[in-house]
């Protein structure tokens, strides 16, 4: 399950996946079928997921950064289940923590999963990761869907992964 649809369809967004339900969210992106992928939420913005279709939330920022840690008590609220995956920035993609992330995403049986970091940056790169490392994807296949994860900054670390 590496490629988005896309081609004519009016639900295609330009970078190859499915526009994503609208929730103000920075950077949100539909990159495969049941996967939406951001950056933080506002608290607010936590509040519409439910609405919106989405039961499970992977929150790979770690507790102690800025403007996170309020979520696992809104989610409690919000009646969706929430999981924390802490990666450390560009020294948080190990194979060790692309396995767990994988495991985590197998786990999550129907309704729509919410992938979030700061920017979608890190989300974008573990997706990178794990279709290369786990699901036999080849570079650029990998490479093109963690930039529609929101991979950005963190690209040329994992093409550097990729090629080691």
């Amino acid at each position: 399950m590496l490629a988005a649809a896309c081609g004519a369809d009016d639900s295609a967004d330009p970078a190859g996946g499915e526009q994503p339900p609208a929730l103000g969210i920075r950077n949100l992106s539909k990159p495969l079928p049941n996967i939406l992928c951001s950056g933080q939420p506002t608290e607010e913005q936590f509040d519409k997921l439910e609405r919106a279709g989405v039961t499970h939330v992977l929150h790979l920022r770690t507790k102690g950064e800025q403007g996170t840690g309020w979520e696992e008590a809104r989610a409690n609220r919000a009646d969706v289940l929430f999981e924390r995956l802490e990666i450390a920035g560009a020294d948080g993609l190990t194979r060790e923590n692309v396995e767990a992330f994988a495991e985590k995403l197998a786990a999550y049986k129907g309704g729509t999963v919410l992938v979030s970091c700061g920017s979608s940056n890190r989300v974008g790169a573990m997706f990178a990761l794990k279709a290369a490392w786990l699901d036999g994807a080849s570079k650029e296949e990998a490479m093109a869907l963690g930039k529609r994860a929101g991979m950005t900054r963190l690209a040329s670390k994992v093409e550097a992964l990729l090629d080691g």
